[in-house]
């Protein structure tokens, strides 16, 4: 275990947030979402009743976009919402097409589908989602990414640059193999 060792504990609640991205044979591309909450006991709700293991969410978001990054379709399905009526925000998902993966990217998934027009859960996971297909894009763009390239040639795309602790344009990562992104901090 990476963590250190914990107290004594019960288990109590389990998310289970799962990815993939796939090619398509249109030359687009799918990114799924699956989030399932269980809990090990029962579980009594307003509405509804859950036996112990028995799913309080299991939820499943599709987007598909293209070379791009823009959203081409997006596809909700709550097959157990935390409540009689989730399911009714599926068709909302949709409005997702046309958004593209990149800078401002939540702010927009906000926008359309946050502010109770669709579900907490998957919204929250759209941040992943596009984190997802951005992986997965690097590889499909340039199979060997920039490895094969002089380090004075490569370049980082811009919105990449201070947004982890290795992108830093001050960091040893960026200098060695990012050189023409690398700025000293005074």
């Amino acid at each position: 275990m990476p963590l250190s060792h914990a107290d004594d504990r019960n288990l109590i609640h389990t998310r289970t947030i799962d990815l993939k991205v796939y090619r398509r044979s249109d030359d687009c591309y799918d990114v799924e979402g699956h989030i399932m909450d269980v809990k090990p006991f029962p579980h009594h709700m307003l509405d509804s009743h859950r036996a112990a293991g028995e799913p309080i969410h299991d939820l499943w978001l599709r987007l598909t976009f293209d070379t791009g990054m823009n959203i081409v379709k997006s596809e909700a399905k709550l097959d157990v919402g935390a409540h009689g009526l989730c399911h009714q925000v599926e068709p909302n998902f949709a409005e997702l097409a046309g958004l593209h993966i990149g800078p401002g990217w939540n702010r927009e998934v906000r926008k359309r589908v946050g502010h109770g027009k669709g579900c907490t859960h998957l919204v929250e996971m759209l941040a992943q989602m596009a984190t997802a297909a951005m992986q997965a894009m690097w590889s499909e763009r340039e199979p060997d990414g920039e490895v094969n390239r002089p380090a004075e040639e490569r370049s980082l795309e811009p919105g990449l640059l201070d947004t982890c602790y290795a992108y830093r344009t001050d960091s040893e990562f960026v200098r060695d193999f990012f050189p023409k992104h690398y700025e000293t901090k005074e």
